[in-house]
C-alpha cells in the first residue's frame, strides 16, 4: 500500500492480491507520505477484477480524453468509470448505498488497473485517480479545476478556458514578462475552501504536459477566464457570470449526478462570493499578460 496527500486530503492506493508495490508515476512522488496517523479519506484497490454488468445504468455519459475516451455509468448501487487508451481498457468502481450515498469518510473504490497481469498505461491510472479523488473530496469544498496556475507575490492566479484557448500560453507569457512569476500547475490544480472561508490553490499530480508537480499551496488571488480575440480587453465579472465562468472547468463526470452537482455549486458559490473572477479577451502576446497582471494585482491590493 502507498499513501498520498493532495490538498491536505490523505488517500491510500493498494493492491489486494499481490505483494508487488503500488506503481504510480513520477507525478505522484512529491505527494507520497508515510503511514498517516489518521484514517485516509478514501482508498483505491487497483488489482481487483471487475465483473461486467448487463443491466442498464440510470445515467450513461461518454466523453473524450486527449489520449483516449471514457464512459461513466451510474447505477443505483455504484458508479463505474471505464477508461480506454493506448489499446487498453480499465474500469474504476465506486459502490454506494443510494439511501446514504457515497459521500462519507473512508470512501472506497476498486479497479482492475493491475488485475490478472494487466499494467495500466499512465493516462488510465491518472484519470482513474482524478475521478476517485474528486468524488471523495466533494463534501470538503474541494474541487479539481481544469486550469493553468501562475503564482506571483504569494497569490495564485488561475487561468481557465476551453481546450485550445491558450491557458498554458498565457501563463508562459507571465513567466516571460512578469518578474517573479512562477507556475504552480498546468492542468489540474485543486482548489479548496477552508473551514474559515479562505480559498487556497494546491499543486497536484495532475499537471498535463506541463509536468509541474509541486506539493505547495497559495491563497487564491483571482480567476481569469480566457477567450481568443483580435484585441486585449479585461473585465471583472458579476457573481452570476463569474459562477458560469467557473462551472465548465470542473470535472464534467461529477456534474451528471444531482447531489454531486450540488456540492460543486456550493463550493463555487463560496469562491465567487469572496474572489474576483475576470474575463480576458486576448491575443497571445506580452501585452495581454501585462494587462491581466496589472488588473488583477490592482484588485488584489
Amino acid at each position: 500500500m502507498s499513501f498520498f496527500s493532495v490538498a491536505e486530503h490523505v488517500f491510500e492506493i493498494t493492491r489486494e492480491n499481490s505483494d508487488l508495490p503500488v506503481v504510480a508515476g513520477l507525478n505522484f512522488a512529491p505527494f507520497r507520505v508515510e503511514y498517516p496517523s489518521a484514517s485516509p479519506l478514501f482508498r483505491v484497490v487497483i488489482d481487483r477484477p471487475v465483473v461486467a454488468r448487463t443491466d442498464e445504468p440510470l445515467v450513461r455519459f461518454d466523453y473524450d480524453l486527449q489520449a483516449g475516451d471514457c464512459t461513466l455509468c451510474i447505477y443505483p448501487d455504484e458508479y463505474r468509470l471505464t477508461i480506454r487508451a493506448a489499446g487498453q481498457e480499465s474500469t474504476l468502481v465506486c459502490p454506494h448505498a443510494r439511501s446514504s450515498y457515497a459521500f462519507a469518510p473512508e470512501c472506497s473504490f476498486y479497479a482492475d488497473l493491475y488485475a490478472e497481469g494487466k499494467s495500466a498505461v499512465g493516462v488510465i491510472f491518472d484519470h482513474a485517480m482524478v475521478f476517485a479523488y474528486s468524488f471523495a473530496t466533494l463534501p470538503y469544498d474541494t474541487l479539481l479545476i481544469h486550469s493553468s496556475v501562475i503564482v506571483k507575490d504569494g497569490l495564485a492566479v488561475m487561468c481557465l478556458g476551453e481546450s485550445g484557448t491558450g491557458k498554458s500560453t498565457h501563463t508562459r507569457l507571465w513567466l516571460e514578462n512578469i518578474e517573479g512569476a512562477e507556475r504552480l500547475n498546468d492542468d489540474g490544480p485543486v482548489v479548496r475552501v477552508m473551514p474559515d472561508g479562505a480559498v487556497r490553490v494546491y499543486g497536484s499530480p495532475w499537471s498535463g504536459k506541463g509536468c509541474v508537480w509541486r506539493q505547495e499551496s497559495f491563497p487564491l488571488g483571482a480567476c481569469l477566464r480566457l477567450r481568443q480575440a483580435p484585441h486585449n480587453e479585461i473585465k471583472r465579472l458579476p457573481k452570476i457570470a463569474a459562477f458560469g465562468a467557473l462551472l465548465p472547468s470542473t470535472l464534467p463526470t461529477l456534474q451528471k449526478e444531482e447531489r454531486a452537482l450540488d456540492y460543486i455549486c456550493d463550493a463555487l458559490s463560496k469562491i465567487v462570493a469572496t474572489k474576483p473572477i475576470f474575463m480576458l479577451d486576448c491575443l497571445p502576446d506580452a501585452a495581454a499578460a501585462r494587462l491581466s497582471y496589472e488588473t488583477i494585482f490592482a484588485a488584489a491590493g
